[in-house]
């Protein structure tokens, strides 16, 4: 059954009417507090020396290793909790509550002198990530749709996203010249502060109007979540794709011993913030794109240029090949996999649908990040990136699928989303 509904259906699954001129002003709040919600939590300006503080504060190179699979575990061990607390709960209590966490975390990495304490920080970032994912994506298509402009989260989505990327592009050369001037553990110590004001920002968000009749138990509303994707082809398909492209990015922690032979050492702080600048431009321009060509064929084609672009640098790595490493179409591509997604997503388990596909991806991100290192120790780092690129490949037959059974976009090009009128069940 089609996830998609009319208007007149949203209608009767909204909790209380809304005015319309309340209804956009919603939409106006939500969409900037989120903005800046995603500028802060992600402006740790420790990001690209973490594994070396936690080293440091350890005394091993190993443990801290560690550490950072324990977070990505206990992200995935969260995560179908999560979703269903926030469809049971309520997108902004959730919100709330992952910046609490998120805070809680970083007061463990600051005040850490330990492994104990890392270790209970790592999990409660876990908890904190895991409680925003699918969460916040849903909050903002639930605030549109209220307003019955669920058209416009393409735009909407690229503008919030785009600011993860620029607060990691500030936060990564700030966080350098902190740590060259004071110390690593007072760059860890100053990224508390971005997170205290998270919380401030997610308490001025509005709870979205719309909602959908809950099953009676925890149990019974999983398993409604599970039957929803396993009956709708389309639904299926992308969940797969956005399983396998969170997989990818596994290469990202491969990719700078790629660059560090090819490019000076000074030069790798340049690189990653050259890469989080191309993709917050790709991110911004993702809604005029998506509204142009349709969500479906952005996805498709930027996947194919991606990987175009990832071959290419790899078959034959030379000083220019981490330049096209770096490349606008992740952050159009990423926008229309959430579009197809929330789209297809039902409105009363929408945070829990979205979080199962997260679990997949991070299962299938542990098991390539093993992969590609085993791979990487055996026959060198360009073979290991080249298997992960081999494991991406897979998503593009799928996506095709999905175009296939995509409506044409209209004529106009001021019309709305190629894929807003109708659907393939």
């Amino acid at each position: 059954m089609s996830a998609r509904r009319s208007s007149t259906h949203r209608v009767l699954l909204r909790s209380a009417p809304a005015a319309p001129n309340h209804a956009d002003e919603t939409v106006s709040r939500n969409v900037r507090l989120l903005g800046w919600f995603n500028f802060l939590g992600d402006f740790r300006m420790y990001g690209p020396i973490m594994v070396i503080y936690f080293a440091q504060v350890t005394g091993s190179y190993t443990t801290a290793a560690s550490l950072m699979a324990l977070k990505k575990l206990s992200s995935a061990a969260f995560e179908v909790p999560t979703g269903v607390l926030s469809d049971r709960l309520g997108r902004r209590g959730t919100m709330i509550a992952g910046a609490v966490v998120m805070v809680a975390a970083h007061l463990g990495y600051a005040g850490a002198s330990g492994y104990g304490l890392l270790v209970a920080a790592v999990v409660l970032e876990g908890l904190a990530t895991s409680l925003w994912s699918g969460n916040n994506d849903a909050l903002l298509y639930d605030t549109l749709l209220g307003a019955d402009r669920e058209e416009e989260f393409p735009r909407h989505s690229g503008h919030v996203n785009s600011m993860f990327q620029l607060a990691l592009a500030l936060a990564a050369a700030i966080g350098g010249v902190v740590a060259d001037a004071w110390s690593l553990r007072a760059v860890v110590v100053l990224s508390v502060v971005p997170q205290v004001l998270c919380v401030l920002v997610a308490l001025r968000v509005r709870e979205p109007w719309v909602h959908g009749p809950l099953e009676s138990n925890l149990l019974a509303h999983l398993g409604s979540a599970l039957r929803g994707i396993r009956r709708n082809p389309v639904l299926r398909r992308m969940t797969l794709v956005s399983a396998l492209r969170y997989s990818s990015e596994s290469a990202a922690q491969l990719s700078p011993v790629l660059v560090a032979g090819l490019w000076p050492l000074w030069a790798l702080g340049l690189w990653r913030t050259f890469g989080h600048g191309v993709s917050f431009v790709g991110f911004r321009l993702s809604g005029w794109v998506i509204g142009r060509v349709g969500a479906a064929r952005t996805l498709l084609f930027g996947e194919l240029f991606d990987n175009v672009a990832n071959v290419a640098a790899l078959v034959k790595p030379m000083v220019f090949s981490p330049v096209l490493l770096g490349s606008p179409a992740y952050g159009m591509s990423t926008i229309a996999q959430q579009t197809l997604l929330q789209r297809e997503f039902s409105d009363r388990e929408r945070a829990t649908m979205g979080s199962l596909g997260s679990l997949l991806g991070s299962v299938l991100y542990a098991l390539v990040a093993v992969g590609a290192g085993l791979v990487a120790d055996r026959w060198g780092i360009v073979a290991a990136l080249l298997a992960i690129q081999a494991v991406v490949l897979v998503a593009l037959p799928l996506a095709w699928s999905v175009l296939a059974h995509a409506p044409r976009p209209p004529a106009c090009p001021d019309a709305p989303l190629a894929e807003t009128q109708g659907k393939t069940a």
